[in-house]
């Protein structure tokens, strides 16, 4: 019955049309402005927004994001079908690409208005129940919370935005896994320095299998082409993940995975399938002590707010501590596996894998 509750409580938040993406071009004027190239495999609706039907077509976009005034770090209010510039994260600007050339075009131009003309991408795969303007809000969050001088770029696969569409996500994301692969390859292409790869609860499983189909086709690619691989809260059965490692001859370093103890959202996944835990709930990390992963417990930093579900996303305090350590895309340079947390907490070394509980700084 507790369960249930949860679930119909989750569900109230989804009467909304997730879909709506208007361009409020005041915006501007108004917010903190951050470019988002998007590539996507949801279909195209006549309206121009991009829905919930799946396309087999890769189509590129670049957004300007604006991010209001005098937000609270961590926070998205996205508006819906009004949003408000003043207090909403809000699309100021669209442009569509007509091919994979042009876009290629456009990230070296965005290569060259980074710091220091860096050549550093993050690619941000987005989970379950997501819109198309939720996965660019918040690679624009993370990228300006966190710091992180690097072109942003998010992949949006065609979730239906709705919590009651886990199964439709479910098949989504197996069917996303082509457009993902050709994505990462585009951005390659294109002369990208470093890539860093991000994805967060069903997206895990989706990176996971597009970066095993890489693997296959061409063994080593991704330990070579890809400088990181960061799995936030992965809705991920634990056997699957093992049998998707077992593919690759390395690899990419470093490679992590956060994770909690008090994630409402994997509690429930697992319960629906009769497991003890997702990945992204990993209690202990013993039985992947021969990979070069490491582990990382955030369950000091969940409030409640959002089922606990991205506390790296939403955590005003963990944001404020990860920022104090070194900078993330310096950290991924070194190409080690540890090399990021030097942070508060305990920490255990487990042969090849490192498993790190981070405190609160009340907690040191």
């Amino acid at each position: 019955m507790r369960w249930l509750i949860i679930f119909l409580t989750f569900s109230l938040v989804a009467c909304s049309n997730r879909t709506a993406a208007p361009i409020v071009v005041e915006a501007l004027e108004i917010g903190s402005n951050h470019t988002v190239l998007v590539g996507t495999t949801r279909l195209q609706d006549d309206d121009g927004t991009f829905g919930i039907g799946r396309s087999s077509h890769l189509q590129f976009v670049e957004l300007d994001i604006s991010i209001p005034p005098n937000r609270e770090t961590g926070s998205i209010s996205d508006g819906l079908k009004r949003p408000n510039p003043h207090k909403d994260f809000a699309i100021a600007a669209q442009e569509n690409f007509e091919t994979s050339t042009d876009f290629k075009q456009r990230l070296n131009r965005a290569f060259s208005q980074n710091p220091q003309n860096s050549r550093d991408v993050i690619i941000y795969v987005h989970g379950y129940n997501n819109s198309f303007t939720d996965a660019a809000f918040r690679i624009a969050q993370l990228s300006v919370d966190l710091d992180l001088p690097a072109t942003s770029v998010a992949y949006a696969w065609p979730s239906r935005g709705h919590v009651l569409g886990y199964e439709y996500d479910t098949d989504s994301a197996l069917f996303a896994r082509d457009g993902l692969q050709e994505l990462i390859q585009t951005i390659k292409d294109s002369g990208a320095g470093r890539i860093t790869v991000v994805a967060h609860s069903l997206g895990s499983g989706l990176l996971m299998e597009a970066m095993r189909q890489i693997e296959l086709a061409e063994p080593g690619w991704p330990e070579r082409n890809l400088s990181g691989v960061i799995l936030f809260s992965p809705d991920l059965n634990v056997d699957v993940f093992r049998s998707q490692t077992n593919a690759f001859q390395k690899l990419p370093q470093p490679f992590i995975i956060f994770s909690s103890q008090s994630d409402k959202f994997l509690k429930l996944s697992a319960r629906l399938r009769w497991e003890k835990q997702r990945l992204g709930s990993l209690k202990d990390a013993e039985e992947f002590a021969d990979l070069p992963i490491d582990f990382v417990d955030v369950t000091a930093f969940t409030d409640g707010s959002a089922g606990n579900h991205f506390a790296v996303g939403s955590s005003s305090s963990l944001i404020s501590l990860l920022r104090s350590a070194p900078r993330l895309n310096e950290s991924f340079a070194s190409g080690s596996s540890g090399a990021i947390f030097s942070v508060p907490g305990q920490r255990r070394v487990l042969r090849n894998a490192t498993q790190i509980v981070i405190a609160r700084g009340d907690e040191r």
